[in-house]
Order: C-alpha cells, then structure tokens, then sequence
C-alpha cells in the first residue's frame, strides 16, 4: 500500500444506492483521506518539498540538521506515514464494498433500501451517534435510515447549508461582475437566483420546526433541485401505525409551501387520532407527513418565459415520473425503517401530485401502500386499483365543485370517471355529528373551515389515514 493507491480509489462509485450504507461510509473516508493527502502534498509543495508514493518526504536540496525544515519534514513524514497506515485498512473496507455493489447491482429496489436499514442497525450506537456528529450529509436523506436519525442529521446541516449557498451566491455575483451586460446573455443570473430562493427555504424550514416540537425534518436537501427539497413529519414515523404521505402538485415549493401543508398535516394527524379514538383503537399512533420531493411546476422563477414553462411541465408528465423514483423510494424507506411489523400507509396526492402518485405506486416494486386519495387530480396513469397494487374500494377520488384542476383529464382521463370510490366534497355532517364546510375550488381540500372545522373533504381524508374508511362520507 502506498500513497498513489489513495489516489486510485473512485470514492463515487461506491456512493451509489446499490452499495448500501456500507458503500457511503468507506467512500466518506475514502474522500477523507485523499483530502487529506491533497493538504499534505500543498504543505510540502510551499516549502518545495516532494512526496513519493511510499509516505518519504525529500527536500530537493540537502537540508543540514537543526534546519527548521527539518522539522517539517519530520512532520510531514509522519502525516504519510498515518495515512498510509490508515489506507491499508480502508484498503480493505473498500474491496469489501465494491464487491458489494457488483454483487447487488442487480437487486431489487426495495432491498438496497433494507439493506441500508440493516446496515444502520448493525452498527453500535457509538458508531451510529459518530456518523450523526460527524458526516450527517451521509444519512440526512437516505431512505432506510430511521427518520427520527434523519431529523437529527438534517437540523446538524442548516448552518452548513446555509454557508455553502451564501459562498455560491457571492461567487455567482462576482461572476456576473465580470460578464458582459451583467450576465444578462447567459444563465448565470438564474443560479443566483436559485440560491437566493433555496437560502429562503431554509429560513422557512427553520422557523417551520420552532413551531412543533412534534414536526420532523425525515428530508431536507438544497442540492439535488432547481429549488429545495423537503418532508416534514407530525409525529415519529418510525413508531406510527398509520402513516400519510401527501404530495402536492402546481406551484408549491419550501419556502412558500411547507409550512401550510405541514398544518395540515397537523389537523389530519389530529383529525384521524380523534376518530381512532371514538372506535376504541386510541393507543394506535398516527403520523403525517409533507412531501415536497421534486421539482413542482412553477409559474415563477428567473426567466421571462416561466409561465410558459409551467403550462408546458404541468402539460407533461417528465416531472411526475422524475418525482415518482424518489416518492417510491421515500415509501421503501419509511416501511424499512418502521419498528411496527405492518403499518397501514395512505398516499395522498393533490393536483398535479396525484400524477406522481399513481406513477410511484407503479415503480420498483409493491411499496406497501393500502389506501390512496386522488383529490384535485388532472389526472392519474391507472385505469383500476390494480394497477396501483392496492385492493379493490381502497382507491379514493375527490372533485370539489369550483375546481378547474380536478377532471381535466390531461393524463388518461378523469380518475372521477373511473371506478374508484368518489368522496363527498359537500357540506353537511360527518357521522360524528359535526358539521363539515364544503371544499370549493382547487386549494381548500385540507383545510379548514369557518367554524374551524375540517371541512367534508378534511374529514375524508382523515378517517381514510386513520384505516377508518367505513367513516368516510361518499358522494
């Protein structure tokens, strides 16, 4: 083993899924030693120093002793020496790990998430707790870990992200300093703009967690997207025996976007404990959970031209099947890292969300979702429940009266149409006895009404999460 070993390793290769978390943690030291010997070779360079490849530091011309240069390269000598010494075990890991990959390379999708899940439980809590301290951007957002760890990792990155997009908007505008016409013939301005919009988001995520000790941070990534990612939790989905995801559509994003649907997410959570609670079941534990995982549609952005954008994205269904992969895989992990051995999970999708809903329950394999809800859907890619792998009557759809989204039929068709359940949007009492508001227009399906209520719609997909849908209201 020797220092141009260091330098041969492809640390990416092992940062793919298919590795595990096995594969993330060798490639993380695998990058920490070759920064490390990248420092060490500077060091020597500024004091014309050379490093061979078995760890001897030469100077390049005879250094008489007592020299200070002695001393460094003493030091230095020592340096290469360690990292040497280290490599010869990393050595190892990283053979291991790449076998790993070549092996699983072909394995199915949902096992790489439990593998990741099983790898996290065989390490000790002290090895667990040293990754959370040291290299949360490891585990922040990788389906299979537990999301009370990824709330933890993810609150540990604010501050760092926050820098690291404060340095890319100051190094974006000294370029457009530089550009002729003020980056106004290229696209330089848009990715400051994009910066600006993701540190915007993490003002609001933080401000959004102050307000609950009950939210938690499962997702939070400012890297992968045009604008920021996230998916806030009411309540440990890890303990949870029903558990929702909801997946908006049309122009939502983090900034402005998740804390309203993390209300929601509140009010259903506390909607679906009450009803378990009048059916004698108020020891099961629910959990909602806001998902803004991909690239919405956006009417604004950067350009001139991004309402025509947006008319054409929310035309098209690219975006849904680029969030559809992530949704799938959100829904493996959850299920992988669950303490519960069958938890009832409902998938939620609003407007254009519904879309990618009914692609993710198509992807990588059966993802454990019992009840779906289509609600202010232009529609889905599934003609029967089936398809969607779900049991016959566990397919829900929901049309309020007013809303101009819901049946447009862009993609196969109104799922209202189809023989899904359609859901009452209508005003009148639930079979509580409590008056529930209608839901007119696109945007009032969650929320509540003027006596504070959830509205009939609100009401439905409560007892819908709750695995109650005997209660829910048809139309």
């Amino acid at each position: 083993m020797n220092l141009t070993d260091i330098d041969a390793w492809d640390a990416d290769s092992l940062a793919d899924l298919a590795s595990g978390l096995e594969g993330m943690l060798v490639a993380h030291r695998v990058r920490d030693l070759q920064r490390r010997l990248a420092a060490l070779r500077v060091a020597a360079r500024d004091d014309e120093l050379q490093v061979r490849a078995d760890g001897e530091i030469r100077a390049a011309v005879a250094v008489a002793d007592g020299h200070p240069l002695q001393r460094q390269i003493s030091e230095l000598s020592a340096q290469a020496s360690e990292l040497i010494a280290e490599a010869v075990l990393v050595g190892a890991e990283f053979d291991h790990a790449r076998a790993s990959v070549t092996a699983h390379v072909s394995a199915d999708f949902r096992d790489n998430v439990t593998r990741v899940n099983k790898d996290w439980r065989n390490l000790c809590s002290g090895g667990q707790a040293e990754i959370v301290k040291n290299a949360p951007e490891l585990i922040a957002n990788l389906d299979g870990i537990p999301a009370a760890v990824r709330d933890v990792a993810n609150r540990a990155r604010i501050d760092t992200e926050r820098r690291r997009l404060q340095d890319d908007s100051i190094r974006i505008q000294q370029e457009l300093q530089r550009e002729f016409f003020g980056g106004r013939l290229s696209n330089t301005g848009a990715g400051l703009w994009y910066a600006q919009r993701k540190l915007e988001d993490l003002d609001a995520l933080e401000e959004l967690l102050r307000e609950d000790a009950d939210f938690v941070l499962v997702m939070m990534d400012m890297r992968s997207g045009e604008r920021g990612f996230a998916a806030v939790a009411v309540g440990d989905p890890g303990t949870a025996d029903h558990l929702s995801v909801t997946v908006p559509g049309l122009n939502t994003n983090v900034k402005d976007s998740m804390r309203g649907m993390a209300l929601e997410a509140r009010r259903l959570r506390d909607e679906a404990g009450r009803q378990l609670h009048t059916a004698g079941r108020g020891h099961e534990k629910v959990c909602t959970i806001a998902w803004i995982g991909y690239d919405a549609p956006q009417m604004t952005g950067p350009g001139k031209f991004d309402v025509g954008r947006a008319s054409l994205d929310v035309s098209r269904g690219t975006k849904a099947r680029i969030a559809a992969d992530a949704l799938s895989s959100f829904f493996h992990g959850l299920r992988a890292s669950s303490v519960k051995d069958n938890p009832h999970f409902t998938a939620l999708g609003h407007s254009y969300g519904s879309l990618a809903t009914s692609l993710a329950l198509q992807r990588n394999g059966y993802v454990g979702v019992a009840d779906v809800v289509f609600y202010g859907s232009p529609g889905v890619r599934a003609r029967e429940e089936s398809q969607l792998e779900v049991a016959a009557g566990h397919v829900y759809v929901m049309k309020a009266e007013g809303d101009a989204i819901a049946g447009f039929g862009r993609f196969g068709g109104d799922p209202s149409d189809r023989s899904f359940q359609c859901l009452s949007t209508r005003s009148g009492y639930s079979p509580d006895g409590i008056y529930r508001e209608r839901a007119f227009g696109h945007a009032e399906y969650a929320r509540t009404g003027d006596n504070g209520e959830l509205r009939m719609t609100g009401y439905n997909l409560a007892v819908v999460i709750a695995g109650l849908p005997e209660r829910a209201v048809l139309a």
